[in-house]
């Protein structure tokens, strides 16, 4: 009995099926809590599989070109837009990183680098810090399931290889880019504020008192400040990222407008 039926049968579901796990790919790539050697590629793979077959039944893909070429060039915008769905996660997320570069250098801890093991490279500890509370903010408020219905509304949006490069994706980005800088001095900013004012009180205090080592004893000040500000100012970090989280749904879809209408 000849196979060729049964292969041309199920070719375009295959299709389909290529289709959408390539869109999916991108955001498990660039998904900031999957990035990373410790999560093994058979796990990220399991997981792009699964999530196509749950959602194949949600997402009704429309006839897709026979052409080898067409295809592939297709295949690769699929991914491309699931790259900027979760660039647009991890920029925010990197604000972590910068906040905690300059927090650790500010308090005292610029030479203290922990291992991270999501990278591994060597990572602030005040970064790793805010890294752990943003991740179960980011769980608790399930807003990884935005990133799972931003891909079901994003075939409304952009259809498949209906993908479009403007110069507007530019300008999205590096908006993203300064808003990632923006989170990141919102979260220094209490710390910063009260290393300011030890600091002129310090600078007072060596005036007054000459034979104090104002050197000496500013390392353990600012240590102690630092690390209690940053526990004092925990429930408005929490709400922060709340608020980042929420409408992190409203700068998915607005990156969707630009990529479906160029």
């Amino acid at each position: 009995m000849s196979t060729a039926p049964s292969l041309h049968l199920f070719l375009p579901e295959f299709q389909s099926f290529l289709v959408l796990v390539s869109r999916i790919g991108g955001i498990v790539a660039a998904f900031p809590m999957l990035h990373g050697r410790t999560v093994p590629a058979q796990i990220k793979i399991a997981l792009v599989v699964m999530l196509g077959i749950a959602l194949s039944p949600v997402i009704r893909l429309p006839p897709l070109s026979q052409n080898g070429v067409e295809m592939t060039a297709g295949l690769a915008s699929e991914l491309l837009i699931g790259l900027v769905i979760g660039l647009a996660v991890r920029l925010l997320f990197g604000a972590l990183d910068v906040a905690g570069e300059l927090l650790g250098t500010q308090i005292g801890f610029g030479a203290v680098q922990l291992l991270d093991p999501m990278t591994s490279q060597q990572s602030p500890l005040i970064s790793e810090y805010f890294r752990i509370i943003a991740s179960m903010v980011f769980l608790s408020l399930n807003a990884h399931m935005i990133v799972v219905a931003a891909i079901v509304s994003s075939y409304d949006a952009i259809p498949p290889f209906g993908a479009t490069l403007s110069p507007a994706v530019g300008e999205e980005v590096l908006q993203l880019s300064q808003h990632m800088f923006l989170v990141a001095l919102q979260l220094s900013a209490p710390v910063l504020v009260a290393m300011i004012l030890i600091n002129v009180l310090l600078a007072m205090l060596g005036r007054a008192v000459a034979q104090i080592n104002v050197f000496v004893l500013s390392f353990p000040l600012t240590i102690a400040g630092g690390l209690l500000v940053l526990g004092l100012a925990l429930p408005f970090t929490v709400s922060l990222f709340e608020r980042e989280f929420i409408g992190l749904h409203d700068t998915i879809e607005r990156l969707l407008r630009i990529l479906g209408h160029g």
